[in-house]
Order: structure tokens, then sequence, then C-alpha cells
């Protein structure tokens, strides 16, 4: 906190379940000994929300059944044509907000056809589309941008994707060639 210089912060992740290198392993046992801290900053009120990223329904389930204080988030990567629904139930159903990393599936998802073609009937640009989907499946969406008009143009979202284009983006699979997804 001293090197942050700051007097709290606003969400602590456990960024994975497992050790990149052992993507997948079962490391629900180190989990639960890593969140009795998560907890313990959190009730030193040093960080105002605790959460998981990367967490499968597995892993998510095991630590709702061993947490005092269960996470109020999971941050995940979510995009149009890979959406991870199971992971996102589990943690809606157990009353986590879902945060959407790369809604633009780090830039891949721009090029993407299928895509355009939809934003073209918005008069609006695919990642405005990309994001505005996000929010319409009721997760947070954290798209990056690299400079201030990006960061505008991800504001403008004054429109509403119509049922029959949401069923067309719902049905749309690898829309995002090139993009390092894991499934899990």
């Amino acid at each position: 906190m001293a090197r942050l210089d700051l007097g709290y912060i606003d969400m602590y992740l456990i960024h994975a379940p497992w050790p990149w290198e052992e993507f997948g392993a079962d490391y629900r046992v180190q989990n639960r000994t890593v969140w009795e801290q998560m907890e313990s900053f959190y009730t030193s009120k040093k960080v105002r929300a605790i959460g998981i990223s990367n967490f499968n329904v597995r892993d998510q389930e095991d630590l709702y059944a061993h947490a005092k204080i269960k996470p109020m988030a999971l941050q995940l990567q979510y995009y149009i044509g890979f959406t991870e629904d199971d992971n996102v139930k589990c943690a809606q159903d157990n009353g986590l907000l879902v945060e959407a990393f790369s809604p633009l599936a780090t830039g891949f998802l721009l090029n993407n056809d299928a895509v355009k073609a939809v934003a073209g009937h918005y008069n609006t640009g695919v990642a405005q589309v990309a994001i505005r989907y996000v929010l319409q499946k009721g997760l947070l969406p954290l798209p990056k941008a690299t400079s201030p008009a990006h960061i505008k143009a991800n504001t403008e979202l004054s429109f509403t994707i119509n049922d029959e284009d949401m069923k067309t983006l719902d049905q749309l699979k690898d829309t995002a060639p090139g993009e390092d997804n894991n499934r899990y």
C-alpha cells in the first residue's frame, strides 16, 4: 500500500486458480488458503472488494463452499463468440458481478465481417457493438483503449442491439482467430 501511495485498493483479485505454467491443474486447497488472506485484506478495509479471475465452475464452487466472505466479482475473458456461459452462470447464481475483460478479443474481433455487418445496422463500430453486447448480457465490460479517441468511442453506446441481431451474435463462433483464449 505504501509503494502504491494509496489509502485503499478498489478491488483485489486472485488472477487465476492455478499457476499459468500448470494451466487447469487442481489448486483448490491452495486457493482456499489464498482466499483466507484475501478475506483478511477485505476486513482490514484496505481493500473495498475482493474477487477472482479466470476461475472455472469447479474452482468457483469449491471456493464458495469454503469462503467466509464470498468473492464479489469474477473477471474472465468474454466476447462475441467466446462467452464462457457455464462460468458466468455459476458466478451470477452466487451473486457475483461478472466483469468481461477483452470484449474486443484484444482487437481481433475488429476484423470480423459478421460483427461489422451488425454494426452497420446501427451505424456504429464493431467496438461499440462488442461492448453493447456484453452490457446486454448483464456483464460489466472492461475494454482496453489505446487513445483518448478510443476511450470516447467506447462510451458511445446509446443504442440497443435488437433480438434478431443478438441471436446472430450469439450464434457466432471463432470470431477472433488468433486470440489466445483457453476453454476450461
